[in-house]
């Protein structure tokens, strides 16, 4: 038996803070969470450091904002980008924790350089009866490109064949033996792809009226790609959504159940997003990376971590590391960010969120408390197309949705965060080669809306 705490983190891919009932959301999409909170901590305002996944993860498991951009979905660019920074795993390590990941996400897959560190790492990208060196998937979907049809080639694939996404289900069983054969003190992290679209949960999850599994592969492709021709069809699709969350919340259920049963149930869980997604906010379906808090804002709650209550104010999600080591009795404090505990938890006026674009442009906000100010460069970033560059502002007391660009009646110190974090440095980093990614990488990645 080990001194040090067992610490488990669940994190939720493209959920918004606003679609859980735990956060005032009509439906009761997270009863289990709710659970969770109930004896935990909730954090009200938790801002993600970037709108991507390995972006957001980035910040999260380093402490500092990532240099890697999510324009460039391939190996080579994040491997470079993150390859002089420390991941969490590998701190923990330090520590003497036996660490654990499992997730079906390719942007944070091994290739990409996401499995140092870990003592085990499942990906789920692929097996041994996948042939990866095969290429012809590769030229099919580079003839397709000049026709702008490779995504659609991918979606009707699904399409016709009706196979359903990635459950987490289908991971119970390594997880389960993970919980119940790691050597203490262990650090497990799991990241469910469940909520990020097409939303299609199990049916037994369906409470919601949702289209079946064709129809859903047909309208996550006009979601995407064509979202003036969604109309009708957004109801079913935030439907759709709101089950997979309902779903995701079920996995916390068994998890906190399997951890009760082995012994486990009294040490720190935290769970939480890497980002929200939009559904016509702002002419934008899923999550492009606009500055919105539709997509920056996500929850985040823990429990057995020695307080209770909810925490009010903005939180930024980049103090996550931090926090966890904490836990695990470190001093360490990656990107010098303070744990969210305790005496270390700092009240701020304002935290930042950033994305790098093409050519190093980047996008960025300040949120503080009433007000939210963030700066769009020019460019298409969604089904909106910012002709030129674009600051604005928004009361979020009295506009949550953000609506209405108040900017030039803003808070001028807010601007002045904004203004920092666009100056600040950033390092060069090469974009890399779309033909570093192999075939079941590039497939999951177009599924997934990654690779236009």
């Amino acid at each position: 038996m080990s001194d040090k705490e067992n610490i488990i983190l669940v994190s939720w891919d493209s959920v918004r803070a606003d679609h859980l009932s735990l956060y005032g959301y009509e439906r009761e999409t997270t009863p289990a969470l709710n659970e969770v909170a109930a004896d935990g901590l909730v954090f009200e305002d938790p801002q993600v450091p970037a709108v991507g996944t390995p972006a957001s993860f980035t910040g999260m498991f380093t402490g500092e904002h990532a240099s890697g951009s999510m324009e460039y979905p391939n190996p080579q660019h994040w491997q470079e980008a993150n390859a002089n920074r420390v991941f969490l795993q590998e701190y923990l390590e330090e520590e003497g924790y036996y660490t654990g990941g499992f997730h079906f996400n390719a942007l944070v897959s091994s290739s990409f350089g996401w499995g140092r560190g870990w003592d085990v790492y499942e990906d789920h990208m692929w097996n041994e009866d996948d042939d990866v060196d095969s290429g012809w998937k590769k030229q099919l979907y580079e003839s397709l490109q000049k026709f702008d049809m490779a995504n659609f080639a991918v979606d009707l694939k699904r399409t016709m064949s009706g196979e359903e996404p990635p459950h987490w289900q289908k991971m119970w069983a390594d997880i389960a033996e993970f919980v119940e054969e790691a050597p203490e003190p262990f650090f497990l992290w799991v990241l469910l792809i469940d909520t990020h679209h097409p939303y299609y949960p199990p049916a037994a999850y369906q409470k919601w009226d949702q289209p079946g599994i064709r129809s859903t592969y047909a309208r996550n492709y006009l979601m995407r790609r064509h979202r003036n021709l969604v109309g009708r069809r957004r109801q079913s699709i935030i439907n759709a959504y709101d089950n997979t969350i309902r779903y995701a919340d079920a996995f916390v259920d068994r998890l906190r159940e399997k951890l009760a049963a082995e012994g486990y149930g009294a040490d720190p869980l935290i769970v939480h997003s890497d980002h929200g997604d939009e559904f016509g906010e702002h002419a934008n379906y899923g999550h492009r990376p606009l500055m919105y808090d539709t997509l920056t804002r996500v929850p985040l709650v823990m429990e057995n971590i020695g307080e209770e209550g909810r925490v009010e104010g903005p939180t930024s999600l980049l103090d996550l590391g931090s926090t966890i080591l904490d836990l695990a009795g470190s001093e360490t404090r990656p990107g010098g960010r303070p744990s969210l505990l305790g005496n270390e938890r700092v009240d701020r006026d304002a935290v930042t969120v950033q994305n790098i674009m093409e050519d190093g442009e980047r996008m960025a906000a300040a949120v503080g408390n009433e007000w939210k100010v963030l700066y769009h460069p020019s460019g298409d970033w969604g089904a909106r197309r910012f002709s030129q560059e674009s600051w604005e502002a928004y009361n979020r007391k009295d506009d949550p949705m953000e609506e209405d660009n108040q900017w030039g009646e803003h808070p001028r110190d807010l601007e002045q965060v904004l203004r920092n974090q666009l100056d600040a440095e950033l390092g060069a980093i090469d974009s890399g080669n779309a033909s570093d990614l192999d075939d079941e990488t590039e497939e999951r990645l177009r599924e997934l809306g990654y690779i236009d």
